[in-house]
């Protein structure tokens, strides 16, 4: 598990398991926080937002790479959040943010444990959601890992998304909370949607912020492909979409394809978090 963040106080067991809402209110709340952003020190508080309404102890972005070009000498390497007691930190080609304690930091460096995360390991292997509940935790090792790991307040539960771009951009978005197997499952199972979207927003603010790519390009979507993806992130199913608009799900496909390759995006998340990154679409 990426280490190295600050330690915010956990929100009480029956207030982080209220009932869930629906992603455009979540998402919408999310959106409230961002037209201001302009540098790392502003999405670095900005998790903090997004551990605050996901309601859960931890979020944690870590840019593993930013794509082949991206230098970070010239940069500031560190600073503290917005708000909050924590940290932000760049390091070679890396940048990352979140809210673990910083002992644990000193402990993960410490012990090595780089060589053997099993999170970092398994999201390089796979291109969906990763629950750390699926990884190998066998060795005495990793065990010994990841009860240190507890102890540091990380939590017993986790859920990572893997974050894939051009010229070798690769990132992971973490959220950690503590709490039994059965409540994590009906928690994912009820805000995977969410977490996703907002995982592939965040990092695309991070290339938007740091100017990987420059200033992005004017994109102009038609009134179809808008309204097919500003449904899409209010949460409604392609079939949902579909009778929304009185057309075929094959149609839909269509703007959809249509609306990635004119943002240049890997795929539908991709697309809807850089509309809504931009301001092409509102929810």
């Amino acid at each position: 598990m990426p280490c190295c963040w600050p330690l915010r106080s956990s929100m009480t067991q029956t207030g982080r398991w209220r009932a869930a809402r629906d992603m455009s209110g979540r998402v919408e709340k999310l959106l409230e926080t961002l037209p201001s952003i302009d540098s790392i020190e502003d999405l670095g508080a900005v998790v903090n937002v997004i551990r605050d309404v996901f309601q859960v102890s931890h979020v944690t972005y870590l840019a593993l790479s930013l794509g082949h070009g991206f230098r970070l000498s010239s940069r500031p390497a560190s600073g503290s959040l917005i708000g909050d007691g924590g940290t932000w930190w760049r390091h070679a080609t890396m940048l990352g943010a979140g809210t673990y304690a910083p002992e644990w930091g000193i402990r993960y460096a410490e012990a090595g444990y780089a060589r053997i995360d099993p999170v970092v390991e398994g999201a390089t292997r796979s291109f969906l959601p990763v629950n750390w509940k699926e990884l190998d935790w066998d060795s005495k090792l990793r065990r010994q890992f990841f009860r240190e790991a507890i102890e540091c307040g990380i939590g017993n539960q986790g859920y990572t998304i893997p974050l894939r771009g051009p010229g070798g951009q690769f990132a992971i978005f973490v959220i950690n909370d503590n709490t039994s197997d059965e409540k994590w499952k009906k928690y994912i199972e009820e805000n995977r949607q969410d977490i996703l979207i907002i995982a592939h927003f965040f990092h695309q603010k991070v290339i938007e912020v740091e100017k990987i790519f420059g200033d992005p390009p004017k994109v102009k979507l038609s009134t179809r492909e808008l309204d097919v993806l500003r449904y899409l992130a209010s949460g409604k199913s392609r079939g949902q979409v579909a009778d929304q608009l009185n057309i075929s799900e094959n149609t839909i496909r269509v703007y959809i394809d249509s609306a990635r390759h004119k943002l240049g995006a890997l795929n539908v998340t991709h697309a809807i978090a850089i509309t809504l990154s931009r301001g092409i679409i509102t929810i």
